[in-house]
C-alpha cells in the first residue's frame, strides 16, 4: 500500500510538472530573472549551459524538441541567436519572443563584434529591474488570471535588484574611477553603472597584435592593475601572457554565472581588494 501511495504521488508530481508552462531563456543568469517574475508557476531552461560559450554555441536535437513545448522565449542579443532564432519560430510559431534588451539604452559591444550592443545587461542590477517590467507585462499577458502572482513577484524582485544595487555601489565607492582589466569584456553595463572602466584584452573577438599587447602592457602598469579577470568559456592563455609581464594574478569571473546576485558581489569585492 505505502509502496502505491508514493508511485501514485510520484506520477501525480511529474503530471503536474508537465502541466506548467515552459519559458526558455538564452543563458543561465536569464533564469533567476525569469522565476523571480513568474515564481513556480513556469518551468525555465537555458539553452546555453554551464562552460559553454555563447558565441559559438550549437542547440542540441533534444532542445530543439522540447522548444516546441515553450510559451516564451526571452532572448539576450547572443551570438548564436542571429542564425537560430529563425529555426526556433519555425519549431514553434505559437511561440512569444521577448527580447531581453528591450526598452533599455545599451551600451556598444567592447572590443569584440564590433557594430553591435553589449547582451550582457544582468551585470547591472537596475537594467534588470528595468527588464523584469516587461517580462512581467508579457507573463500577464499570457496569464491574465496569474496578473497578481506576476506584479508581486516583480515587486519582491526589485526590491532585491535595488538593495544589491545600493551594496554595490558602497563597496566600489572607494574605487570609483579605477581600472580593471578582463579578457573578455563582458562587464561593461556593471562598469558603466558604478564609475569603473573596463579595460579588454580581447579586441573583435581576437587575440590581441604584438603591438596592442605591449600597450596593454603598459596601461596596466600606469592604472596598477594587479588583477586580471578570466571566464571558463575562454583560454586564458593570453591573458596569462599579460599577467607574468605585469605582476597581476588571474581571477577567474563567469559572467554567465546562474546567482549573478552572488557573481556581482563576488565582482564588486574582488576589485575593492585590488584597490587596497
Amino acid at each position: 500500500m505505502h509502496f502505491l501511495l508514493v508511485l501514485l504521488l510520484f506520477f501525480s508530481a511529474q503530471t503536474l510538472a508537465a502541466e506548467k508552462p515552459l519559458v526558455f531563456v538564452s543563458v543561465l543568469p536569464q533564469i533567476a530573472i525569469v522565476k523571480g517574475i513568474a515564481g513556480d508557476f513556469a518551468r525555465v531552461e537555458a539553452m546555453v549551459g554551464k562552460g559553454f560559450n555563447p558565441a559559438t554555441y550549437q542547440p542540441s536535437p533534444r532542445q530543439i524538441a522540447r522548444l516546441s513545448g515553450a510559451v516564451l522565449y526571452v532572448r539576450a542579443g547572443m551570438p548564436f541567436e542571429q542564425s537560430w532564432l529563425p529555426r526556433f519560430t519555425t519549431v514553434n510559431p505559437s511561440m512569444m519572443i521577448l527580447d531581453m534588451r528591450k526598452g533599455l539604452e545599451l551600451l556598444p559591444a567592447d572590443g569584440h563584434h564590433a557594430g553591435e550592443d553589449d547582451p550582457h545587461i544582468w551585470t547591472d542590477p537596475l537594467l534588470v529591474k528595468r527588464h523584469a517590467q516587461y517580462l512581467r507585462d508579457t507573463l500577464s499577458e499570457l496569464y491574465p488570471a496569474e496578473k497578481y502572482r506576476f506584479e508581486k513577484n516583480y515587486r519582491q524582485l526589485a526590491t532585491r535588484l535595488d538593495e544589491l544595487d545600493r551594496e554595490l555601489e558602497a563597496i566600489l565607492a572607494p574605487v570609483k574611477g579605477r581600472s580593471f582589466l578582463v579578457y573578455h569584456p563582458a562587464w561593461s553595463y556593471f562598469a558603466h553603472r558604478y564609475g569603473l572602466q573596463q579595460i579588454a584584452v580581447e579586441q573583435d573577438g581576437k587575440e590581441p597584435h604584438p603591438r596592442t599587447l605591449a600597450q596593454l602592457i603598459e596601461t596596466a602598469r600606469k592604472a596598477k592593475i594587479h588583477t586580471i579577470l578570466v571566464q571558463p568559456q575562454h583560454s586564458s592563455a593570453t591573458a596569462k601572457v599579460l599577467a607574468d609581464a605585469i605582476g597581476a594574478k588571474l581571477l577567474e569571473m563567469d559572467p554567465l554565472e546562474p546567482d549573478f546576485f552572488s557573481a556581482l558581489h563576488k565582482l564588486a569585492e574582488a576589485l575593492a581588494r585590488q584597490a587596497s
